[in-house]
Parts: structure tokens; sequence; C-alpha cells
């Protein structure tokens, strides 16, 4: 803890832009949409399965203008660049909140996504990756609890302006924290986070941007490495998206279930900050592989046990690996691709994180449609994580 104590001392400004950043991509994020899910299937008439498909679509969308744009982060001002990523969040928060048509909605979730999900986490991650070498795993693991923060935070209080308001009302205050991040941005002195004028030109003049992914992804370190991340996002996200109601389905009450999740995002938050640690001591290709096993027993509880400690059990899990996955999986990228082109790099990754968000509220609302129970689903996704271990555990190959 000293260790992290004197690195933030030196550091704070640095590392916080990097948290607000990681807190206020839950404007993208599954665990925030999904609040609204019930009102939105209700108000706009729409069901499990066309909602999943709309929101597949527009995920998928929203991961190809990721690809398009994720190189600027090599080459642009940072406060730039965060400053029109807030603006897209604006503009879609406010299509949410008045979501009068499944068209409205639909544009609301490709801006929701790429400004949040997408953009506000990648910046936030090239950045700290790139800023910082001896210490990158402290400045990912400080940066990353802004997603456990936001977790334990925001469900709590937009929950409560639900239950006593409107969700439309929730939606629309929401934007207010993005009116106040956009205000305290040169507080930050992102400049000093910048890449230079010189290396900002060579990399804007490298203009195969097509051929660079190519070429990676012909290679065999880039599926070994992208396998875990296809199984955990489909994984985690369609159960999150899901998550109240299979709470329903299954007979937990969603009060306990709520105060459950707010445990996940404490495991999360703690294991950001130790996986950090242990990132630094033992790197992020030694630990890459064992970052899936958490979740993968998280989902076999889903598929095997009952009641309420079935859901600690997979909440928890998945708890541990999300906290290990947000510092490990881009400290593991930077150590086998470096960081003169970590935004390309980072980008071409969080397209294949994001899309397999995109099809997982998909599948699982078929699946769900069909009259599949979250036990099959869950032991299916079980296998899948296996397969993303086995995949994982020959990265050691691939270290520079």
């Amino acid at each position: 803890m000293g260790a992290y104590l004197s690195f933030l001392k030196q550091n704070f400004r640095s590392v916080l832009f990097g948290w607000i950043l990681t807190f206020y991509s839950s404007f993208g994020q599954t665990f925030f949409i999904s609040l609204y899910v019930p009102f939105l299937l209700r108000d706009l008439e729409m069901s499990k399965g066309v909602f999943g498909s709309y929101y597949a679509a527009a995920t998928i969308i929203a991961s190809g203008f990721l690809l398009r744009f994720g190189h600027l982060v090599d080459e642009q001002r940072i406060r730039t660049l965060t400053s029109r990523v807030i603006l897209l969040l604006l503009i879609s928060g406010a299509l949410l909140a008045t979501a009068w048509a499944p068209w409205v909605l639909f544009f609301a979730l490709i801006g929701l996504r790429l400004g949040g999900q997408g953009l506000m986490t990648h910046i936030s991650l090239s950045v700290m990756s790139r800023h910082f070498d001896a210490d990158r795993g402290k400045a990912l693991s400080l940066s990353s609890l802004g997603y456990s923060m936001s977790e334990m935070v925001l469900p709590a209080v937009l929950g409560a302006v639900i239950a006593y308001s409107h969700w439309r009302a929730a939606a629309g205050g929401s934007l207010l924290l993005l009116i106040g991040l956009w205000a305290l941005l040169p507080w930050f002195r992102t400049e000093r986070m910048d890449v230079s004028a010189e290396a900002a030109a060579e990399t804007a003049a490298k203009k195969g941007k097509r051929k660079f992914y190519r070429e990676m992804v012909a290679t065999r370190k880039f599926w070994i490495i992208a396998a875990p991340s296809l199984g955990t996002g489909f994984t985690v996200t369609g159960f999150f998206f899901y998550q109240f109601v299979m709470a329903e389905e299954k007979g937990w009450p969603v009060e306990l279930y709520t105060a459950a999740f707010t445990g996940y995002g404490l495991i999360r938050l703690l294991f950001s900050v130790y996986g950090g640690t242990l990132t630094d001591r033992l790197s992020a290709v030694r630990l890459f592989p064992w970052m899936l096993v958490p979740v993968t027993l998280g989902v076999l509880a889903i598929a095997l046990g009952e009641g309420l400690v079935a859901a600690g059990i997979f909440l928890f899990g998945t708890g541990i690996t999300m906290g290990l996955v947000g510092v490990v999986k881009t400290a593991a990228l930077a150590e086998v691709y470096g960081t003169a082109s970590i935004g390309r790099v980072r980008s071409l990754f969080s397209v294949v994180a994001v899309f397999s968000t995109a099809v997982a509220p998909m599948v699982f609302g078929i699946l769900l449609d069909a009259g599949v129970t979250f036990e099959a689903i869950a032991a299916g996704c079980a296998l899948l994580l296996s397969a993303g271990i086995a995949s994982a555990s020959q990265i050691g190959k691939f270290r520079r």
C-alpha cells in the first residue's frame, strides 16, 4: 500500500484523469443501460429478443467507429479528443432520456456504446499504459477503479431516482455529470500526457491502418489474446444484461440481489488494486491465463447451484476476473506489442471485446425467448471460458 500512496502522490492528476474516464465509461456500459431495460421494453413495446438485436447492431456499429477513430489517441491532444467524446455522450444520453420510438433508442445506443464503453475506456487505458512504464500496473490498476466505483454508486443512485420519480428523469439527470466533467477537463493538465509532435506526426503519416490491422489479425498471438476477451465479454455482458430477469426467474429478491451487486463492485475494486501490484511484480503475461478462472467458477455456480448462494459465487468470481482484466489485459498488450502504437493495438482488441458484448444480449434474448434456461446457458458459457483459458496459456511465447 505504501508503494501505491507514494506513486499516487507523485502522479495524482494523471491517475485521477484515467480513473474519471473509466468511471464515466459507465454511460455506455451494459450495467448502466440495463437499469432502463425493463422500462424501455414496456414503453416502446419491444420483446427481449428484438431489444437484444437492437443492442447488438448498435454495438457492432459502434465497434466499427472505434476501429476507425481509435488511432486518434496516438495523434491528437487528449483534452480535445476527450471533449469530443463528452459531447457525443451528452447527445446520446439526451436521446435515451427522450426516446419515443425504437429508432431513436437505436441511435442513442450507438452513441452511448461508442462514447462510453468504447472511447472513454480506450483513451484512459491507452494513455495510462503509454505514459507510465515501470509503474504501468499501478497506473492501470488505480485508473481501473473507476469501473468498480461506478458499479457501486450509480445503480443505487439512479435506482432511487427511478423509484421516486421516473426512469427518464434518471437518464436526463445523469447528464449533469458529463457537464461537470467537461468543466473540469482543464484542471487535469492533460498536455503532459500527449504524445510529442514528432511522434504524433510519425504515427499520422502511417496511412496503412487497414494493412496494420490485417497483419495483426493474421498472427497467432492476436487470436491467443483475443479468445479470452471474446469469452469473457460475451458471458459477463449476457448475464448482466438480463440479471434482473434471471433474479425474477430464479426467485431471488431483487433488493438482495442489488445489494449483492454492490458487493461485486467492491470485489472488483479490491482486485483492481491487487492486480496492479501483481502485474508490476510478476508481469501481465504470467497472470493473463489465470484471470478467467474465477468467472468460470462463478458461471458454473449458476449452472449447478441454487438460491442466493449461487448468485453470490457468480458475482464474487466475476468481480475478481473483471478487476484483474482491466489491468492485466492492457498491460499484456503493452508487453507483447510495445507502446509506440498502443492506440491502434488497443482499438483492434477493443473491437473484439465490444463485438462479444454486442452479440451477447441478442443471443441470450433469443435463447430465453425460445425457453432455454439460465442454467443451460451458464453451462455453455463455462465451456466457452474454458477454451479461452486454454488459449491464454500460450501467451508467454510472444512476450517482447
